[in-house]
């Protein structure tokens, strides 16, 4: 969380994307980079549908985990004054705006999404001249999807090669401690997630 946050910072500033969205749309990028994996098991939604687990089942299937982490860093503010960022916004409007606008971009960091980011933001720079409507909350909002969903898959980018490597190994035991749950409880196992046992399939994993 700490990491995505620190590229979302990167995109807003050298990046240059705060020219494009208010102060408000700002914060929410940097919080829903912070909020986006609370609560995570280590595995992903695949997992918990192929269990039918609790979580799968409230949130029918859908985004289960991204839509858990909103849960819950929104339930956080009500259950904790001390946590209650969403104080901070007295306008009802401005407080309606941020959840929506954090739980967009927190969306968008399912992997089953990707597609769809990926086709929406060629569409700004396809046929023609590119186009973005600053005045638009839609495009606005798409720059918030856009971003956290970079961030959120940027470590085999990162200029340290040591970090990039540490973040990889992370993810790929992630992985396989999934594969060999998916063996014990006679699931079908994710392909990607399997044989991941030499610095070639490692690699190869990092570059797709």
């Amino acid at each position: 969380a700490v990491f995505s946050a620190h590229v979302s910072f990167l995109f807003l500033t050298l990046g240059g994307a705060d020219a494009y969205l208010n102060p408000i749309e700002q914060f929410c990028i940097i919080m829903g980079a912070l909020i986006h994996d609370l609560d995570h098991p280590g595995t992903n939604n695949d997992f918990e549908v192929k269990r039918s687990t609790s979580l799968a089942k409230l949130y029918d299937n859908d985004s289960v985990l991204e839509r858990h982490a909103i849960n819950i860093g929104l339930t956080m503010c009500l259950e904790n004054p001390h946590l209650d960022w969403l104080k901070s916004f007295q306008d009802e409007k401005d407080r309606e705006y941020v959840k929506k606008y954090i739980s967009e971009s927190v969306l968008a960091t399912d992997p089953a999404r990707h597609a769809i980011i990926v086709k929406e933001a060629l569409s700004f720079v396809g046929s023609g001249p590119p186009y973005f409507n600053k005045n638009d909350p839609q495009h606005r909002i798409f720059i918030g999807r856009l971003i956290l969903h970079s961030a959120d898959i940027t470590n085999p980018l990162h200029s340290s090669f040591e970090v990039a490597s540490d973040w990889a190994i992370r993810v790929v035991t992630e992985f396989d401690k999934q594969a060999k749950r998916e063996k014990e409880l006679q699931l079908p196992v994710t392909s990607f997630m399997d044989g991941l046992d030499s610095q070639v399939s490692i690699a190869t994993t990092q570059i797709a």
